[in-house]
Order: structure tokens, then sequence, then C-alpha cells
């Protein structure tokens, strides 16, 4: 209730805001095109960060496709930001780290290109509640179920916020299919964001007749029998066993410590302990705190996050790892075992990033010579979505198939370009917020093999004008030289809006697609 008329507020003052010109806020455009279609963009500026530190900042510039260069008139500078020159300018793609405009409607996107577009986001009334809950992540996945409904079934890359930090990514298709369904896949950018992607293949793995495929936290792909249970899973002294036991969505979840967002929790589990090689199946998300801390330190780098984002793009370690160190204080779920001598001994850490969907993975369990298995998961309070986590029998190591892609369509018409891009490992297929691209693959679905999406590559997320009202450099170098300090500085403005983080979240996509 709360929660309604809170939203209810907010509606009376968007239309109060409506009968006053001076508080109307423009929507985002969706017409956006690729830098090589673009011709005579006209923006109020666009800075240019080179690979070498130094910055154009044109006040008028254009885009020529033939000769990929972008020219203009305005203001050159070293990388102390030191005046060197001014006047008209022209400027080599393959010179550019980053490219920032305020340019709604044309905002540029290629492959060796960083775009950052300020933007607003009043197209839902939950995101005026809480911008920095709003959707946003990286490519979303979608196969059709055994009804032809398409669901949701994976995120690509979610931890790969710019070009220095790309990654391949590979998320379990857990859907029961039809057989001999055509294999499908449905891509959409559902975020007020620029998606970079390099490639999007499916992998096919043989799974033994009852038995399931899952892969390994090291990238290994291992067939395993029947799931069983736990016996006991406990938390804070009361039982979640009925939570975590099967996959059902409802997840089981706590909230994050009020005073330091690095605070930990445990979960205690026991199995029957079958006295073979055993492992553990584990289905989780992340919440939403790292997205709050993301579009936070976005909001307090401000108009300086082109340059931090450049910096990195041009190979400055040293600000990637402190970037790289803020999340990894946060932590995976770390998986213990209690050995022979009654001490926990670490197994390995599930580092999945991505609030969007679940995913599976197996970690392999040393054997240990006690009927009961007994098994910890430690991780930070509030941080994990768990959703199942049972034992299996670890049969053998597979060999996977990867599917490369037929055919491409982009909405109803075949995109014989796109196609292209996703099979040539030196182009991206650039993707702009509501873009919905259907994948062919060459193959059907059988009923004995497992699937998996295999997508690599970036995303950039656009400024919001909600977030620059925040700008706050003193902090935000707080935040990359001191971490755990501001991890516990900022724990009580994730807890004012934690309750209804989730909410906002998923009903605040770009389209109106709102299927979970």
């Amino acid at each position: 209730m709360k929660n309604v008329l809170s939203i209810i507020r907010v509606f009376l003052v968007l239309i109060a805001c409506l009968c006053f010109s001076g508080c109307i806020t423009p929507r985002v455009s969706r017409e956006l095109v690729e830098v090589e279609k673009a011709k005579n963009v006209n923006t109020k500026y666009v800075k240019i960060h080179l690979h070498d530190g130094f910055l154009y900042v044109l006040n008028s510039w254009n885009i020529n496709e033939s000769e990929k260069t972008i020219s203009g008139n305005g203001n050159y500078y070293d990388f102390n930001r030191k005046l060197i020159a001014s006047g008209g300018a022209t400027v080599s793609f393959d010179k550019i780290a980053v490219l920032e405009t305020n340019d709604r409607s044309t905002n540029p996107g290629v492959a060796t290109m960083v775009i950052m577009g300020i933007a607003t986001v009043p197209f839902s009334l939950y995101c005026l509640i809480n911008p920095k809950a709003c959707f946003g992540s990286c490519p979303t996945f979608y196969v059709q179920n055994n009804n032809s409904e398409a669901k949701l079934v994976a995120e690509g890359f979610s931890s790969s916020i710019c070009k220095a930090m790309e990654e391949r990514d590979v998320d379990i298709i857990d859907l029961p299919f039809l057989i001999d369904r055509p294999a499908q896949v449905i891509v959409k950018n559902e975020a007020l964001e620029t998606h970079l992607v390099q490639s999007i293949n499916l992998i096919a793995v043989d799974k033994a007749r009852g038995g399931r495929v899952f892969q390994s936290t090291k990238g290994i792909f291992y067939s395993v029998d029947t799931l069983k249970k736990p016996l006991k899973a406990v938390f804070n002294l009361k039982s979640v066993r009925d939570q975590i036991s099967v996959k059902d969505y409802d997840e089981w979840f706590s909230l994050a410590d009020s005073l330091n967002l690095m605070e930990k929790e445990d979960i205690f589990l026991e199995f029957e302990n079958p006295g073979r090689e055993t492992g553990l199946v584990m289905d989780k998300r992340q919440s939403l705190m790292t997205t709050f801390l993301f579009y936070h330190s976005l909001s307090i780098t401000g108009e300086a996050t082109g340059f931090y984002l450049a910096t990195i793009e041009n190979g400055n370690d040293r600000i990637k790892k402190r970037v790289e160190k803020f999340f990894n204080l946060l932590g995976g779920i770390e998986v213990a075992v209690l050995d022979e001598r009654n001490r926990w001994q670490t197994v390995e850490t599930v580092r999945e990033a991505g609030p969007i969907v679940s995913d599976m993975h197996l970690i392999q369990l040393p054997k240990v010579k006690s009927n009961v298995l007994k098994v910890r998961l430690r991780m930070t309070k509030g941080l994990w979505r768990i959703d199942m986590v049972n034992l299996a029998n670890t049969i053998k190591e597979v060999i996977p198939q990867r599917i490369f892609p037929a055919s491409v369509y982009k909405n109803l018409s075949k995109d014989e370009e796109a196609l292209a891009k996703l099979l040539n490992a030196n182009e991206y297929l650039v993707t702009f917020p509501g873009d919905v691209y259907t994948i062919n693959y060459p193959v059907v679905f059988e009923s004995g093999k497992e699937y998996f999406i295999e997508s690599e590559g970036y995303y950039i997320e656009w400024m919001r004008e909600e977030w620059l009202q925040h700008q706050n450099l003193k902090l935000a170098r707080r935040m990359l030289i001191n971490p755990s300090g501001y991890l516990k500085r900022i724990a009580p403005a994730y807890k004012a809006v934690e309750p209804e983080m989730e909410e906002v979240f998923w009903n605040s996509r770009y389209t109106n697609n709102h299927e979970k």
C-alpha cells in the first residue's frame, strides 16, 4: 500500500509538471543510428576522448561515413586539460577511446567507441520514484517454451561495463523443449543503454538419460545424475530448506546490513553423502545492490564519467583495478565443506554477476569420509537471491558443441548485416533501446541435449539527468581510494531504497514486455 501511495503522489506531481512548461522533461527518442549511418548530426557538443589521453570538445560536428572520421569546430586539450589549439579538427575513428554527447536523438555507436548519452527516464512513474533502481544491464535473451510463449532465460556479460571489461558469458537455457522445435533465441535491449554484441552462439551438450549437464565455475561442462535436495538448510537458526530445495522462483534472500554493505552471512546445509565425486548445483542471481552501487558511482562521477571510462579504455590498470577492487569487496558466494578434522575448507567462490535472470553452476566438492556432507555458503548480506541448492553425483566431463547463427531478423525483416557482424570476430552488432533481434540456428532443440547461450560483448549505460544532480567528485575519489569506508558510508542510502528496488526495476523496462 505504501508503494501504491508513493506512485499516486508521483503521478500527481507529474500532472502538475505538465501544467507548467518549466517542469516538462523531454522523452528519450528511439530514433538512434550507428555512427557510420549518421550524417551531419547537429547537437550542442561532443567530447572526443582519444587513446593518447587528449581531448577534443567540439560545439558542432559531422560524420564522414566513407572516410570514418568526425569533423567539427572547437577546442583541443592535452591529458592535463591544458588548451592546445582551437578551430577546425578532423578525428579518425581508430583514434577514439570514448565519444560523449548530450544528443538524445542520434547517439552514434560503433564497435571502437564507447557511447554516453545524457538521457532522462520519465517514461516510467517507477523510475521517478527511484532513478537508481531503473531497469538496466545487458542483452536479455528469450526462448519460446512448450506453449510458444517467449520466456526470459538469460542475460549476457553483466559486468562488462566498457570495452576494456568485455567478456564471454555462458548461461544455461533451463526450459523444457518440444522435440524438433527450431532453435531460436530472441535478443532484446530493454534498457537505456548501448549494447555492443560481438557474438551470440548456442552451445549444445549431450546428456545422459534422466540426467542434466551443468557448467562448472571453471568453464568445464559436467554430466550429472539425479539431483538431491538438502537434508537440512539453516539460516540464522531457521530452516530455509523449502525455499532452496527446488527451482520454483521462490527465492531465498535477506536484506543488507544497515551500517556496512560488506557484512557477511552464512547458510549451513547438510546432504546425504554418496561417498563419491559430487558437485553442488546452485541456482542464484544477484540482488539489486550492485545495480544501485553502479548507478550511484555514475551519479557521483557525473560529467567526469567519460574521462574515467576513457582512462580505463586507454589501459590505465590502476583505475581499472580500483574499480574491480570496489566490487570485489562485496564478493561472491564462498562455498566451504566441513572436513574430517571439523574445519571449514573453502572450495571456491561463485561470482556470477547479474540481477535479471538466475543461472546455475556446478561447484565440484572434495570427498569427505562421513555419512553427512556439510556445506557452508558465506556471502554478503542482501547481495544474493538463491532459488536452489542441490547435490549431484558428478558422472563425467562432456564436450560441448558450438552452434553459430544461420539467420537474423530485426522485427520481421531479415538482417544480413546483423548476421555478418555476429559471425565476424572483428565486428560488433550495436543495439539501442527497444531493439529486438530474432536469431535462428541451423538445428532443432533435442530432448537428449542441454543447451546454453554463449554471448560476448560489452554495454554502455547512458547517463541520466536525474543522476547528474548528485555529482560529487570528492566522494568519487573517496570511493576509489577507500572503497571499504565508502561501502559503510553508503549503506544507509541503499537501505532507504532497498525495499522497493525489485518492484521499480521490473516495472521500468524500456519496452512494454514485463514477462519475468
